[in-house]
């Protein structure tokens, strides 16, 4: 890596022109960095923002198009995650590779800096930051003198059945998400990340919400009647009792890029309903 003496980013031709982003949250920060234009393509799972509509599609990380990569001559590859044939590639084709690490906040955070050190746009990525930290600061303060409810996470399962869940454990953004809206994660104490989890074990911890992100699934009234009726079959506990059960299908319900905000907003006025009843 070598740095402008003036550190004032890459001069002329160093600027990536052709990016590719395989994840979508790379795409967004690019664009939301006023770069949007040096995208050439994008992953199969990119939903925002509009203008990447149009823009060709290298698959995901575990099926990427490798032929069309190459063939689309980028000079940047945003990778999200690790693929060996595609650090293959790049290595032997000389193009330039970045990681981008997305498990906390924090890294999201770190992330923005560091392209915005890419594309020579330090200024914006420092105001995407700092907006970032005042939103997620006012959410805090608003339910900071508030009772924590104790929350359960679903991020994943089978729609037609409780089974195969998946829920967060400790240093993840979803974790994090939870305690920035004012709530304690039922399951911080895992030592696995994202840990698959048992009814029995949900029944036992007796959560006061529960929470479900599904930003693959077309939600019905029908849909949602059942699958809240699926959690009234498992137990009796707050959560369900209170029927505190809510499904969240924002398509970037997953997607940790500066967006997420609005998600932990969402989350925070479900926890804390109370809070927002009154201006």
């Amino acid at each position: 890596m070598h740095h402008n003496a003036d550190n004032a980013g890459p001069k002329g031709d160093a600027m990536p022109k052709r990016v590719i982003t395989i994840a979508p949250n790379s795409a967004e920060i690019i664009c939301a960095l006023g770069v949007c234009d040096q995208i050439i393509a994008v992953s199969k799972f990119c939903v925002y923002p509009p203008e990447l509509k149009g823009r060709e599609k290298i698959g995901g990380l575990f099926d990427p198009d490798l032929e069309k990569i190459v063939a689309l001559r980028p000079d940047l590859l945003v990778l999200r995650g690790h693929n060996e044939a595609i650090e293959k590639l790049c290595a032997e084709r000389g193009i330039d590779l970045y990681h981008d690490r997305t498990d906390t906040l924090g890294d999201v955070e770190k992330t923005i800096v560091e392209l915005g050190t890419r594309f020579g746009t330090e200024h914006k990525a420092t105001k995407l930051v700092a907006k970032m930290r005042q939103q997620l600061s006012t959410i805090r303060q608003r339910v900071a003198d508030q009772t924590k409810p104790r929350v359960l996470l679903v991020y994943a399962r089978q729609p037609d059945r409780l089974t195969n869940l998946l829920t967060t454990g400790p240093g993840t953004f979803l974790h994090e998400m939870i305690e920035i809206a004012g709530g304690i994660n039922l399951y911080a104490d895992q030592d696995m990340r994202y840990p698959q989890i048992s009814l029995e074990s949900i029944v036992a911890r007796r959560p006061d919400v529960i929470i479900e992100l599904l930003p693959e699934v077309k939600m019905t009234p029908g849909l949602e009647r059942r699958m809240r009726e699926q959690w009234h079959g498992v137990g009796s506990f707050p959560a369900v009792t209170s029927n505190r059960i809510h499904f969240l299908t924002d398509d970037h319900g997953l997607i940790p890029s500066p967006r997420y905000v609005e998600i932990i907003e969402k989350v925070s006025r479900l926890l804390h309903p109370e809070e927002h009843d009154h201006p």
